[in-house]
């Protein structure tokens, strides 16, 4: 994903790109092409389609801060620099004029946008050698991934997910191509939102080809995040059919256990089912952001002692997890320099999130052995756990340590009603505010989350 090709879609795609109505356009760019005029070719919708993976490279984004920060608002994260922003997710104080709510809202938007435009566009090109649905089908993972990424950050209630009357986010499934497309668009309600997102993957699931090239969605990649979905929405069965489905492909391979960093410091291993490209000329400051100044970096995150503690002994993971040198960082982002790709599906979470929906379905022997899966692969001896609430609690422990800095925690702790586990005594603050920016340009058409 050079600059050059991402020059060529910011050209293409629309005269402002969609940034959730973040301000009031009174000019009409003439430097600009129409989007519709963009999409002649081909070629031209593969272009845009990287420019739709480089929005989600964005360093406010997937480039470091949705997940990190994520992190760092559970127990996997502490604070060491000084960025006032940063600390008041760890002090799980935010405030809705926070900078990175801000750029992360408006960087998601982004995405989406890029995302319909492309969706809109692929119908005009006729070339017979394109294949339309599963473009569109890449667009609209692509898109359901970003409205997910919302919900659970944004959405929802500090009951969890799909809980009933819970609060969604603006839904925009037409682009941005001219100012009167600008408009502000009030929240849909949870339930609208997820009815998109599931609308989206199960498109995806039926057009997306088993192979679009490394980092690019496809059929498991579609599947997989649909076991993802239906996990946060308690939907058991559907769950454990589409985590089934990636699992029985064959298509992926756990990594060894005494080569689990390998996962992260090699790239594209047999565990990806989707892994995030970068490069020495397409970067990231992940490993910037943890390392020490001695080292490069600006020692702005590190792992927690609790974090470090909650590891079993011998548990191939604690050196990834925890490392010894630099002293508390993570071995899952090494490359100062940012070309540290960024796992975003991988298989270990099909085996978990298969567990879970087993030991809630009643299946417990099939759920002990999915987690034995993955505890067997970190050096450790199988789990005794015999009830399904032991079973549940088993899972939920290995989850965080399998994910660390990877960004799911915190949403487990939501979508399992603990998110007060990390001293939050205010159920409000289980929803992070809406921008303070987003509010006050759309005249307020966007409400504020309860609380804030």
């Amino acid at each position: 994903m050079k600059k050059s090709i991402i020059k060529i879609v910011l050209l293409v795609l629309a005269i402002h790109i969609f940034s959730a109505c973040d301000e009031n356009i009174e000019l009409n760019p003439e430097t600009a092409l129409d989007g519709a005029q963009g999409f002649k070719t081909r070629q031209d919708v593969d272009a845009a389609l990287i420019g739709c993976y480089s929005a989600v490279q964005n360093g406010n984004y997937m480039g470091l801060r949705y997940f990190a920060l994520a992190d760092l608002y559970s127990d996997i994260l502490a604070h060491t620099g000084t960025f006032p922003s940063f600390a008041q997710f760890a002090n799980r104080q935010l405030l809705p004029d926070n900078a990175e709510l801000t750029n992360m809202w408006q960087s998601i938007y982004i995405g989406i946008n890029r995302a319909n435009t492309v969706i809109q566009a692929s119908a005009g090109v006729t070339d017979p050698a394109f294949n339309v649905n599963n473009a569109v089908a890449e667009a609209r993972l692509l898109r359901a991934f970003h409205y997910f990424n919302l919900i659970r950050a944004f959405g929802g209630s500090a009951a969890g997910y799909n809980k009933g009357n819970g609060a969604g986010v603006p839904l925009v499934t037409k682009p941005t191509l001219a100012a009167s497309d600008a408009v502000p668009v009030a929240r849909n309600t949870e339930a609208e939102v997820w009815t998109a997102i599931l609308d989206d993957i199960n498109f995806a699931a039926t057009n997306l080809l088993a192979s679009n090239g490394t980092g690019r969605a496809n059929k498991n990649v579609a599947l997989a995040l649909k076991a993802r979905a239906h996990l946060y929405r308690g939907e058991w069965a559907e769950a454990e059919a589409a985590a089934t489905q990636v699992i029985d492909s064959k298509a992926y391979t756990l990594v060894a256990g005494a080569s689990f960093g390998d996962i992260f410091t090699k790239k594209n291993t047999s565990e990806a089912i989707w892994e995030l490209q970068f490069d020495i000329n397409n970067t990231n400051s992940i490993a910037f952001f943890y390392y020490p100044t001695t080292l490069g970096g600006r020692n702005e995150i590190a792992s927690t002692n609790s974090l470090r503690d909650a590891h079993e002994a011998n548990d191939a993971r604690r050196p990834v997890n925890f490392t010894a040198s630099p002293a508390g960082k993570t071995s899952k982002f090494t490359r100062v320099p940012g070309d540290d790709n960024v796992l975003l599906l991988r298989l270990a979470e099909m085996y978990l999130i298969r567990a879970e929906a087993r030991a809630n379905l009643g299946k417990l022997v099939e759920s002990l052995a999915d987690v034995n899966v993955i505890r067997t692969r970190a050096g450790l001896p199988a789990s005794t756990a015999v009830t399904a609430e032991d079973l549940l609690a088993a899972i939920e422990k290995e989850r965080r340590i399998e994910f660390a800095h990877e960004g799911h925690r915190w949403f487990d702790q939501r979508r399992l009603g603990k998110w007060n586990a990390n001293g939050i005594t205010q159920d409000f603050r289980a929803l992070w505010p809406i921008p303070q920016r987003e509010i006050d340009t759309s005249n307020k058409v966007i409400a504020q989350n309860t609380g804030y």
